[in-house]
């Protein structure tokens, strides 16, 4: 009888196996996807160490994938159909070591490899997803058989779909350096740092799955401007300080500006179609003020030893950007996000002045309620949306210089002797993005 190690082991050795037998249907992974990452998030709350780790990178993972996992079968691609069978496999085995862990709990001699074995497998396979997405994307621009139009459209989103895989890529990658390896004790700017960027994360996609109103995405779009400026301002500080290089410094901060900028014009766009009576979770407010207020005592505050420790956070931050704006944009795209019945009224008036009626059903005007946004209303955030989405990608691409894997002096434990299996590796090859160009990215 196999035990809850070996069992994560099979779903590990079957994430790798699925990089040759996959049919490689991009379409097929992209719908395997957020049940795996649910399954993985599954065993991490079944662990005696759940929400032990500052980070929550499995969890800030799982709860983007169940954004996407909302918004896939009403996107033009990938659409309804079948997941991947390779994936799937590797669903069914971190499904049966959840079950296996409440009958056999984990004993804390074997966590770490738990964690290890669990994160080995969310990085695998969101790596493999992430590229048939890109590979896909390149097919189908180069595929003259298809109507133009139609063809540049899917391949827009598959590209899309991509950045949003580099990003949780980078998440994995940060997971699975957690166990086993060897840190200095930071000082509370440093662990405050991380801890407020992990809980920011979390309550932004709980916040955007749980309530899908404008008024939270104006709150949200709002926290993330003014979040972004306070990273603008760290930057600056810490390039003082020597804790980021010049060089890095000049490349970031133009797309934090960028960002910030673009997070300020989907705050002022959702405002119009927002109402200040609707509740937004307190628990997304004081996460973001926190967040805010880490930043500042990061740049006064942390002391030399501490700079592994906040170059790690900051470039999980940038990685969350992307998730949380995609997670915005499948809201938006999907037409599950919700707005005042009158302001969509106003708007949708106020676009044509000929127009006698609105498509707004007239009783959810009176009663005061909220309907999905209509299809003439659904530009007005979709354009500021996908701003918002590429300027925290191209961050993302900008910030290889922030890697903590190849400016930390600290060693990294040494591996067992072979026991004859084939285990995760410590620790992930650094994630080294292409460098971009400077100027803004395009549209």
């Amino acid at each position: 009888m196999s035990t809850t190690i070996e069992q994560l082991r099979v779903a590990f050795h079957l994430a790798l196996r699925a990089q040759h037998t996959s049919e490689f249907d991009a379409a097929a992974l992209v719908r395997a996807w957020p049940r795996l990452a649910g399954a993985a998030w599954t065993v991490q709350q079944s662990l005696a160490n759940s929400r032990s780790h500052s980070d929550l990178l499995v969890e800030r993972i799982a709860l983007d994938a169940q954004s996407l996992g909302a918004a896939v079968e009403h996107q033009p691609w990938p659409g309804p159909g079948r997941p991947d069978t390779a994936l799937s496999q590797v669903t069914a085995a971190l499904e049966h070591s959840a079950k296996m862990i409440q009958t056999a709990p984990i004993g804390p001699d074997e966590l770490p490899e738990a964690n290890r074995l669990t994160a080995s497998s969310l990085w695998t396979t969101s790596q493999l997803v992430g590229r048939a997405a890109r590979d896909h994307s390149v097919d189908l621009r180069m595929d003259h058989r298809r109507s133009q139009p139609a063809q540049l459209e899917l391949a827009s989103v598959a590209r899309d779909t991509h950045r949003r895989f580099n990003a949780v890529e980078q998440l994995a990658a940060a997971a699975l350096a957690e166990p086993g390896r060897r840190r200095p004790v930071p000082t509370d700017a440093g662990t405050q740092l991380r801890r407020a960027i992990a809980v920011w994360d979390v309550e932004a996609h709980r916040a955007l799955i749980g309530d899908r109103s404008t008024t939270v995405l104006h709150v949200l779009s709002h926290l993330e401007t003014e979040s972004m400026k306070a990273f603008e301002g760290f930057v600056a500080q810490a390039t003082e300080t020597g804790i980021i290089d010049k060089v890095t410094a000049g490349r970031l901060s133009p797309i934090l500006r960028d960002s910030s900028t673009s997070w300020g014009q989907l705050r002022d766009a959702s405002a119009e179609l927002s109402f200040g009576s609707v509740p937004v979770p307190m628990t997304l407010i004081n996460a973001g003020r926190d967040l805010q207020e880490r930043f500042a005592d990061a740049g006064r505050h942390s002391q030399p030893e501490d700079h592994p420790e906040v170059l790690h956070a900051l470039s999980g931050h940038l990685a969350s950007a992307v998730t949380i704006s995609a997670a915005a944009r499948d809201l938006i795209q999907t037409g599950d996000l919700r707005a005042p019945a009158r302001a969509i009224a106003r708007i949708v008036r106020e676009q044509d002045l000929s127009r006698l009626a609105t498509s707004v059903d007239p009783v959810a005007i009176q009663r005061r309620q909220t309907v999905p946004l209509t299809p003439e209303t659904r530009p007005i955030l979709a354009a500021p949306a996908r701003r918002v989405f590429l300027a925290a990608d191209e961050a993302v691409n900008r910030a290889a210089g922030l890697d903590t894997l190849l400016r930390s002096p600290l060693p990294v434990q040494e591996s067992e002797e072979s026991t004859g299996k084939q285990s995760p590796p410590k620790q992930p090859p650094p994630v080294m993005s292409t460098p971009s160009k400077a100027a803004s990215p395009r549209l």
